[in-house]
This record gives C-alpha cells, sequence and structure tokens, in this order.
C-alpha cells in the first residue's frame, strides 16, 4: 500500500519536475523571443522619432517659404493693381485724345498747333494738355 503510494507520488512528482522544466525552458524562451520584439520596436520608435523631427522641421521650413511667397505675392499684386490703374487712366486719357484728334481733323479748328508738332506723340502731347 504505501510503497504504492509513494511510487504513485514519486512517479508524479517526476512528471511534474519534466512538465515544469520544459514550461520553464518555453518560458525562457519566449522571453528572449519578447526581449528581441521590444528591441526591435525600441529601434524603430528611435528611427520614426528622428524622421518625425525631420518632416517637422520640413514642415516649418515649408510653412516659412510659403508666407514669405505670400507676402511677396501681396506686394507684386499691390504693385500690379497701381500699374493696371496708371495704365487704364493712361488709355482713358488716350481715348479722349483720339476723340478730340477726330473731331479736330472732322472740324479743322485749331490745327495750327497740331501742325507745329513734329510726331504724334507730340500731337498727343498738345491734345491731353488741351484737354485738362
Amino acid at each position: 500500500g504505501a510503497q504504492k503510494v509513494y511510487s504513485e507520488f514519486a512517479e508524479w512528482c517526476e512528471e511534474q519536475s519534466k512538465q515544469l522544466g520544459f514550461e520553464i525552458k518555453t518560458g525562457k524562451s519566449e522571453v528572449r523571443d519578447l526581449k528581441a520584439t521590444i528591441e526591435q520596436a525600441t529601434a524603430k520608435i528611435g528611427s520614426l522619432e528622428t524622421r518625425v523631427e525631420e518632416l517637422a522641421g520640413s514642415v516649418a521650413t515649408n510653412e516659412a517659404d510659403l508666407k514669405a511667397a505670400t507676402h511677396i505675392r501681396e506686394k507684386e499684386n499691390k504693385a500690379f493693381v497701381a500699374e493696371e490703374k496708371e495704365l487704364m487712366e493712361t488709355i482713358d486719357t488716350l481715348q479722349r485724345a483720339i476723340g478730340i484728334i477726330e473731331k479736330e481733323m472732322k472740324g479743322g479748328a485749331s490745327m495750327v498747333q497740331l501742325e507745329r508738332a513734329d510726331s504724334t506723340v507730340q500731337a498727343l502731347a498738345v491734345l491731353v494738355e488741351a484737354s485738362k
């Protein structure tokens, strides 16, 4: 009786010991694998943080470039608008001068001044002055 119980218990203990040994070996292997995974993930985090810093720097540079370009475009637009206004006024003046020339050509009055003009530019200048 007692010997049989002891033998069965000893066999059970030996089985348990083998099982625990295998589980310990498997656990240690899993720990090694998990440590390697953690190291890889840590390295990846480091490289991604570096990339994020690079991209943040690039975004900051691009935003500064955009701001500078916007400022330049605003100045250019302001200059364009002023030039356009001046040109439109000049065109208006020339159109009025053409109207005056056409009227003078039909009427013949004040042609003495125009006849003394050496060029079309001078004739226009005389007419523009006369229209003021």
